[in-house]
């Protein structure tokens, strides 16, 4: 057994108020607690509620999307058709070149930027008002687009609220100030824009190639200016190419006459000046002082290495005397000096033999003296020949050396006389050369300009149209149906957020604070011609149908609803009239009755009974008169059509209902009803105004709250709610009546069919539609 601390206790004060309720109920009873109500999360996406959301209001999105389509087509009818005639032109950067000369038009670079650019320019030039008026007196078109239903109300009222500003604006400035305007140019102007209105350029992607397009309501119109708009930008193009190359060469004739009257007046200059100064050729004589120099140069350096190699040899002989290179080559000495050993050898032989003194002796010593004497002198004269030679080479060298100073002087000095001789011929020369290319790019220019290129080509000229192009009738239709789709979804959940009543079981779980028990169907006594009678006996006379469904569905729910079953005393109620709780507790009665119990079913409403009309029952003596103390229960309590049913009506409705029903009179017909049946229900009247249902629900075991989801409002529900617990009610559950209305949906398993327990063979029609389940 469940306590109530155990229980889940929603935030909701009523509904804390409520749960702490029953669970005192839950502990004197000893029952289960039904389940509380689901609380919604808002921060979960559920996908399943926004198609039940759109489940129930496809009505409203279907009308809104029928009446978006009617309007589409009416007005694609009711439009008239406007036709478009498209031309292919190809575009390229460049002409082609016949001749290999430059044109005087900017020619785009290769790169993409220069390329975006140039074509952005062509497609600005397509819509140019000069382009647009070519065409307008080419065809002779005064008027361009104009309409025989005239103008739109927006156009009139545009138009009316750009003249008034006009005159306001004009009032605040002097007339001095405002400038007068043509009227001729004004209506050029409204033609010009006009046509461009009805233009437009669409260049195909990654290609040279562009659509022109041009809508009219005439085929023939569309096709005449399509063409002679391709025709004179071909034409515009090629005039301006043109006249930038007459200008160029009027330009270049200009400057070539200047630029000749500059060259003759060099020339003169120059002349005179190599005239004065005696100049015949300076370049040649330059140059071959200037080679003589370099000859001069290498001479000098000749002649310096022969110097120093005579210098050394000199100073080689005058160190080394007798063992210098020069003396040792001479044969002559070398010879004198064999001699000369010969002889001292032939001494020192005789010397051994022969004194000094000896002739003989005396005479070797003259000869080697003589010969020593030649040597002396062979030498000298071999010193004397080098010198001579290093002389002659210092002598040499010194003349080369004064020759080069004089070369170079004399360089140095041409080159001085001859810088302004330079600065003249350069300047004749540069004046030459500009004449010269002036000259050729003006023939340059002559032959380019005539021969006319072109960059633009016509690939497909524009043709007639077969049909129109708007209005487009599966286009609008597409966007009639997004757009009426949209709409309708919107108002769908617009009308959903502003509905208040509870659409769904979980709504009513939440705003009751109990479970429901089960979903009763929606009966239409006009389409199945029921009277009031019917409809409340229909769960005795039809077994089968839908309604006796869901009286067993709740008879059962209410047997395990506590751990002794149902409540002994049922009371039925309802947050406003017309909800369905009569219906509801009879069908429960009868439900319980068929089950083998003894039922009393008790009509409490004393304001506006129906049980009496539901059970075809007279009303002359009922509850009222028990209370009174004119009846007793006996007197009161009569049965029924259904069997094991016995019913208590209101009787006479008193003035004063809430007092007989707080009297000792009734708790003491409610604990005898009690003793002598299995099973009390009384059908109460609505808790919102009236204190009556209150005194009852404190009196019954338990209260079931009967809720038309059509009729009844969130706020009437919790409020309702809200005064059953707060006169101690124990809200056993809540049972939905009249389900099926409008297509709306329940989910979660209440929207079965009742036909499912007896087979597929039952041709009866279903009294409940058949619901998808969550």
């Amino acid at each position: 057994m469940n306590s109530a601390r155990d229980l889940p206790v929603p935030d909701n004060d009523a509904h804390q108020l409520a749960f702490i309720q029953q669970a005192g109920h839950l502990q004197r009873m000893g029952g289960a607690l039904p389940p509380p109500g689901r609380v919604s999360n808002d921060d979960v996406l559920d996908l399943r509620e926004y198609w039940r959301i759109l489940m129930r209001r496809k009505g409203t999105i279907l009308l809104t999307l029928g009446l978006a389509v009617v309007i589409a087509v009416l007005a694609t009818f009711q439009t008239t058709p406007i036709y478009r005639s498209t031309l292919m032109l190809q575009i390229e950067t460049t002409g082609t070149q016949i001749v290999d000369y430059g044109s005087v038009v900017p020619e785009e670079g290769a790169g993409i930027r220069s390329n975006q650019d140039f074509y952005k320019t062509q497609y600005e030039l397509l819509k140019s008002r000069t382009l647009a008026r070519r065409v307008i007196d080419q065809l002779g078109l005064e008027t361009i687009g104009d309409d025989d239903e005239g103008p739109s109300f927006f156009d009139r009222a545009l138009s009316g609220v750009t003249h008034w500003a006009t005159a306001v604006a004009g009032s605040t400035e002097t007339t001095a100030d405002a400038p007068a305007i043509d009227p001729a140019l004004a209506a050029e102007k409204e033609e010009e824009d006009a046509l461009l209105e009805h233009l437009s350029v669409e260049p195909v992607r990654d290609s040279r190639l562009v659509r022109i397009h041009y809508d009219s309501t005439v085929p023939t119109e569309a096709v005449a200016v399509a063409n002679a708009i391709a025709a004179n930008f071909i034409n515009l193009n090629l005039e301006r190419r043109f006249d930038a190359s007459s200008y160029a060469k009027h330009f270049l004739e200009d400057q070539l006459a200047q630029m000749r009257a500059t060259l003759e007046e060099s020339e003169k200059r120059f002349v005179a000046y190599a005239r004065e100064r005696e100049i015949v050729n300076m370049d040649d004589r330059l140059e071959i002082i200037l080679n003589k120099l370099r000859e001069m140069n290498t001479e000098l350096v000749q002649a310096e290495a022969e110097r120093i190699e005579a210098e050394s040899a000199y100073q080689e002989l005058r160190d080394a005397s007798d063992g210098a290179p020069d003396i040792l080559e001479s044969e002559l000495v070398a010879s004198l000096k064999q001699r000369r050993s010969e002889l001292e050898a032939e001494y020192q032989e005789q010397l051994e033999v022969f004194k000094p003194g000896y002739p003989a002796m005396q005479q070797l010593r003259r000869q080697i003296d003589e010969v020593t004497r030649e040597i002396a002198r062979e030498t000298g004269s071999v010193v004397r020949s080098v010198q001579a030679k290093y002389q002659a080479k210092v002598r040499e060298e010194a003349k080369l050396t004064q020759r080069i100073a004089e070369l170079k002087e004399e360089a140095l000095a041409l080159q001085d006389r001859s810088t302004d001789y330079e600065t003249l011929r350069r300047e004749v020369e540069t004046n030459r050369e500009l004449y010269d290319g002036l000259l050729q790019r003006m023939k340059e220019v002559g032959v380019a300009a005539g021969i006319g290129e072109n960059n633009i080509s016509v690939v497909d000229p524009a043709t007639i149209p077969i049909l129109p192009y708007k209005p487009d009738l599966k286009m609008n239709l597409a966007i009639a149906i997004a757009l009426g789709l949209f709409l309708g979804v919107l108002i769908a959940f617009l009308l959903e957020l502003l509905d208040d009543t509870a659409n769904t079981p979980e709504e009513v779980e939440a705003l009751v604070g109990a479970a429901v028990l089960t979903l009763v169907p929606r009966i239409s006594a006009r389409k199945h011609g029921l009277t009031e009678s019917d409809i409340g006996l229909l769960a005795f006379k039809d077994p089968k149908s839908a309604i006796a469904e869901s009286a067993r569905s709740l008879r059962t729910q209410l047997l395990f609803s506590t751990a002794e079953g149902a409540p002994k005393i049922l009371h039925f109620a309802s947050s406003g009239p017309g909800e369905g709780k009569t219906t509801t507790a009879v069908g429960t009665a009868i439900a319980f009755a068929q089950a083998g119990a003894k039922v009393l079913l008790i009509d409490a409403d004393l304001r506006n009974p129906s049980l009496h009309r539901v059970l075809s029952l007279p009303n002359s003596v009922g509850l009222t008169n028990h209370i009174a103390g004119t009846a007793e229960p006996v007197d009161i309590s009569r049965p029924t059509p259904v069997p094991r049913l016995f019913a208590i009506t209101s009787g006479p409705l008193p003035p004063n209902p809430v007092e007989l029903l707080s009297g000792a009179k009734m708790l003491d017909l409610l604990s005898l009803s009690a003793e002598r049946f299995d099973q009390v229900i009384i059908d109460g009247p609505p808790v919102i105004g009236l204190a009556d249902a209150l005194v009852l629900a404190n009196l019954a075991k338990a209260t079931l709250f009967v809720v038309d989801p059509e009729v009844a409002r969130k706020r009437e529900i919790e409020g309702a709610v809200k005064r059953l617990y707060q006169a101690n009610a124990y809200v056993l559950g809540a049972v939905l009546s009249k389900v099926g209305r409008g297509g709306k949906g329940y989910g979660y398993g209440y929207g079965y069919s009742y036909q499912y327990s007896y087979g597929q063979g039952q041709a009866e029609e279903p009294m409940l539609p058949r619901q998808e389940t969550a």
